[in-house]
């Protein structure tokens, strides 16, 4: 780490200093045996947090049955330690909203809000005990961006604005800078004695295999899934990010890709919900679905380049071929998820679109892949457009008509990294 910046930061006498009312917070509740009258007595003096807590409490947000009208209601309902990571994450991100400097503030708090959302969302599946700890770690983990903007200024810009992804941005920091925001933010979090789990995930979203404590690591794991999440909404390359993170999810939580899906539907929409509670401006119109579906040939071209590698590759070039009987497969495809494979009858084939005779029905609009064989042994990928679905009697066979969407390169000529979301597979329109 960058020793000179290090004692810089430290030594800025312009950072944000942790708010009255979270120190109180922290330090009663450092002691197991507070009680909810005591808490609710401190939050209830300062008006503005008081109300911005009932406010989020009584939202869809956080989805309870009945009215909180109270903040001594709301401590009793949510428990101690929920009601102190709403009041640090409120006052906290109140005194940083007010913080200008010269990059872009509404993408920083636009990450903010899907990554605090995401974090929630993953912690209620996979660690529902650390679900707030990992909702307000999220909501500050990149906060040190916002200290080296504050004390570098227009250099911080210059590597900020560089970076294409937030990955690029970690690797232009230490190359600029001797220091990332996952390091600075942790020097802030020392500074305001944060608990030793916001310290951490702060300081370890992008490193959370150096974490030794088990919790701790557990902690930061969601976190850093959730900032990518995050990247699903507010980045340049949605699939690639979309990819990425259906990956991490099976890799890590055994969740699939349509559930890994569905995850992000709800982080979309209670994002809708939490931005403004942070007076946060978001595209409310924007969501996951209009996303993915913007993505899908992309995402198609990712999937087809991740089982493009080792035997899976050679194991479809055989399979791809029609056989002589006129039987060739399809792998069904949706937002850029490509199903089993599945045996057809091929009826005719043109320029156009396909003709497929098929056992089961196919809806209109649906998608699928077909691999025709090539020269050399290569295959060509073809995705096609369900036009027409027939049957000349109940309960089949389908006549299936569908049109050319669009034809891949051939797989022999994809440039394919062993990650998937670095692929660059090019499609031929």
């Amino acid at each position: 780490m960058n020793q000179s910046l290090k004692d810089r930061i430290r030594g800025c006498t312009t950072l944000p200093s942790l708010p009255a009312a979270a120190m109180s917070v922290l330090q009663l509740t450092e002691n197991d045996s507070t009680g909810m009258d005591e808490l609710a007595k401190i939050i209830s003096v300062d008006a503005a947090l008081s109300a911005r807590i009932l406010r989020a409490i009584n939202s869809s947000f956080y989805g309870l049955n009945q009215k909180v009208t109270s903040i001594n209601q709301a401590v009793v309902l949510l428990g101690l330690h929920s009601v102190k990571t709403l009041v640090l994450g409120f006052s906290l991100v109140a005194n940083l909203h007010s913080h200008k400097g010269g990059f872009n503030h509404l993408q920083y708090w636009r990450r903010s809000m899907y990554s605090a959302t995401a974090a929630r969302v993953i912690a209620n599946r996979v660690l529902a005990s650390r679900a707030d700890d990992c909702f307000v770690a999220a909501l500050l983990m990149d906060l040190g961006a916002l200290v080296l903007d504050q004390v570098l200024g227009a250099q911080y810009s210059a590597v900020y604005e560089r970076a294409k992804t937030h990955t690029d941005l970690l690797i232009l920091e230490m190359h600029a800078l001797g220091m990332t925001h996952a390091e600075a933010g942790g020097i802030l979090a020392e500074y305001w004695k944060l608990p030793e789990v916001l310290r951490t995930a702060i300081e370890h979203h992008h490193g959370a295999q150096g974490v030794e404590d088990f919790m701790g690591r557990k902690v930061c794991e969601v976190v850093a899934l959730a900032g990518r999440c995050a990247d699903v909404f507010v980045g340049d390359t949605p699939a690639e990010s979309i990819s990425g993170v259906r990956r991490a999810f099976l890799e890590n939580y055994q969740i699939r890709e349509i559930e890994c899906d569905s995850l992000l539907c709800e982080v979309g929409q209670k994002t809708n919900e939490l931005a403004p509670l942070f007076e946060v401006k978001i595209n409310a119109s924007v969501n996951y679905d209009h996303i993915v579906a913007k993505a899908s040939e992309r995402l198609l071209e990712l999937s087809l380049a991740e089982q493009s590698d080792g035997t899976a590759q050679a194991n479809r070039r055989r399979a791809a071929r029609i056989r002589r009987d006129g039987s060739l497969l399809l792998m069904p495809c949706k937002a850029g998820i490509l199903g089993h494979p599945v045996q057809v009858r091929l009826k005719d084939l043109s320029a156009g679109g396909i003709g497929l005779i098929h056992s089961q029905p196919m809806e209109k609009g649906s998608q699928f892949v077909v691999q025709l064989p090539q020269p050399g042994g290569q295959t060509k990928s073809l995705l096609y457009t369900v036009v027409r679905c027939e049957s000349p009697g109940a309960g089949g066979p389908y006549s299936i008509g569908a049109e050319l969407a669009c034809v891949l390169k051939a797989d022999a000529k994809l440039d394919v990294s062993r990650t998937p979301d670095r692929a660059r597979a090019r499609v031929l329109k």
